[in-house]
């Protein structure tokens, strides 16, 4: 049989985080990024999503290494609980690479893994797989996409990017060293769908330099903060420089921030003036500090948060300060930013965020940088990836408007199958794919069904039944009912002991043989009465 080549997403399809994709050719594999996802508001308690896997366990003998597109944490986070599991060389350029060593660390596995830097100008060479990345314009510096040459054809893996002529650090998209790569075409495009459904091109990084100008002028008597993601570097090069020109001193608050900063201090990535970074408790006029934070997304327990809600140890917001909001709220995040927003004008401050002017642009191209990614590498198959279902329709629909045949575009799922003969291209079986959950320590052990309680507490609460039997199972006396969350003891009228009443005459005639008939009587009882569905944790003890 003719050798073939498979490429099998495991994470970011459908979905914005998590990015994990497997490339396959005989007895070899490959993977390019393993990030994670930040739960949205129904997975309560959880902290991340993880990719599953158990495929990548599975066929860990046959895995070569795993190449990072950049230093996003839904790019590298989940490597931690892969590299607990496997041991595969780490490539990526020389900030990724310090990222992740942070978070190798954090796991106590910093020894335990071989990190390779790799930059635009290299190739590396893993089994049959050759990957030359070119550089790309991100939010991150030092981001790249991949070519990929396999026996069968090039892929090009695009990474994150957008096209910005002007971008902050001043690396752009080098769809020239692009075109050089592909000289005998490209079998299949990988690409980012993020900002498929935004019209023309994303915005220059130039323009939210302009902004932040006009605010720093405009702020002359107060503290400016400003609120980003702590890994958008290249913008923070561009505050220095505004700092600088308006003659202020930078604060910094948030840990992610503070250890991002050395890192790009001591890789060359960012430079700050002598006597410029003060402490954020140093005695400086507010007219002459700029308090850089963490806290974009309104995070609960973000520095920008804890000042809106007047718990920050060292700042605390008040009138004649100027709140710029550089960070444009992830979907799902709305929510916890209104409020925090909500908070820090309540405090006085002039509050300054992306509906108001131009302090944030997406690390993402749109739809008109697209289809001139299209068009440069000119793929004989795409595949849509890094973006949830609705973007990558919209990418498949771009190129089929742009030319592209519909039948050699493949919209796929996580744990899908592509797989290439370097003519042909064709789905095969699906891996079967779950997303991971972790909860503290906790890693996997957290499935839906558990999610699905917490969602039910959280709406309804629980009540706790305590039944008393004998040795033949028979009611030995009072049956007791707690609640918490569903209705107060004291003021439910007497709905409590009709329960009791009801479950005990239940009981009598049937006994109590069974946990799960004591909870469909509470149930059916409580939701006639409320129309609602507390959890019901039956309690049976032999007395």
């Amino acid at each position: 049989m003719n050798k073939r080549l498979k490429v099998k997403p495991i994470g970011g399809l459908g979905e914005i985080g998590k990015n994990m994709t497997v490339l396959e050719y005989g007895r070899n594999l490959i993977i390019i990024d393993c990030g994670v996802m930040f739960p949205e508001n129904d997975l309560l308690g959880i902290d991340l999503v993880l990719p599953d896997f158990d495929y990548i366990v599975k066929n860990k003998h046959r895995l070569r290494g795993i190449v990072l597109t950049h230093g996003h944490m839904d790019h590298i986070g989940g490597l931690p609980y892969l590299l607990k599991r496997v041991n595969a060389p780490v490539y990526g350029t020389d900030l990724t690479l310090g990222m992740v060593r942070r978070h190798l660390e954090e796991a106590g596995l910093q020894d335990q893994v071989t990190l390779e830097r790799i930059d635009d100008k290299k190739t590396i060479h893993l089994g049959p797989f050759q990957v030359s990345p070119f550089a790309v314009a991100h939010s991150i510096p030092a981001s790249v996409g991949l070519v990929i040459d396999t026996p069968v054809g090039a892929v090009v893996h695009t990474g994150d990017y957008k096209l910005d002529e002007t971008p902050a650090g001043g690396r752009t998209t080098d769809l020239k060293r692009l075109r050089e790569l592909t000289p005998n075409g490209v079998l299949a495009l990988l690409a980012d769908s993020t900002n498929a459904d935004r019209p023309g091109r994303t915005p220059t990084e130039q323009l939210v330099t302009s902004a932040l100008d006009v605010l720093f002028a405009e702020a002359k008597a107060g503290r400016i903060i400003i609120a980003t993601f702590s890994s958008v570097l290249a913008r923070f090069q561009e505050i220095v420089h505004l700092a600088e020109k308006h003659h202020r001193k930078i604060a910094m608050t948030g840990r992610s921030l503070i250890q991002n900063t050395e890192l790009a201090q001591e890789l060359g990535y960012l430079t700050i003036p002598t006597g410029m970074l003060v402490d954020i408790a140093a005695n400086v006029p507010e007219s002459e500090l700029v308090i850089l934070s963490t806290g974009s997304q309104g995070e609960p327990n973000s520095a920008l948060n804890r000042m809106a809600r007047g718990e920050h140890r060292d700042v605390q917001v008040h009138a004649g300060d100027t709140v710029i909001i550089s960070g444009g709220a992830i979907e799902g995040n709305e929510e916890h930013v209104g409020r925090m927003l909500n908070n820090l004008f309540g405090r006085g401050a002039n509050v300054v965020y992306g509906a108001m002017a131009t302090v944030h642009v997406s690390g993402h191209g749109s739809r008109e940088d697209m289809r001139i990614m299209l068009e440069t590498v000119n793929p004989r198959f795409l595949i849509p990836v890094h973006g949830e279902t609705r973007h990558l329709h919209l990418h498949s629909r771009l190129a089929q408007n742009s030319g592209m045949k519909a039948d050699h575009v493949f919209i796929l799922e996580n744990g899908g199958a592509w797989a290439s003969d370097g003519q042909t291209a064709w789905l095969e079986e699906s891996v079967q794919i779950k997303d991971v959950y972790v909860d503290g320590s906790l890693v996997g052990q957290i499935g839906d069904l558990v999610v699905q309680d917490r969602t039910r507490l959280s709406q309804n609460g629980f009540v706790l039944c305590y039944v008393p039997v004998d040795k033949q199972r028979k009611l030995a006396g009072e049956v007791r009912l707690i609640s918490q969350g569903f209705l107060q003891m004291d003021m439910s009228n007497g709905l409590m002991e009709k329960a009791k009443h009801n479950l005990k005459q239940t009981l009598k005639k049937n006994g109590c043989r069974h946990h799960d008939s004591i909870r469909k009587n509470l149930q059916d009882f409580f939701y006639t009465q409320t129309q609602s569905r507390p959890v019901i944790l039956p309690h049976v003890v032999r007395v």
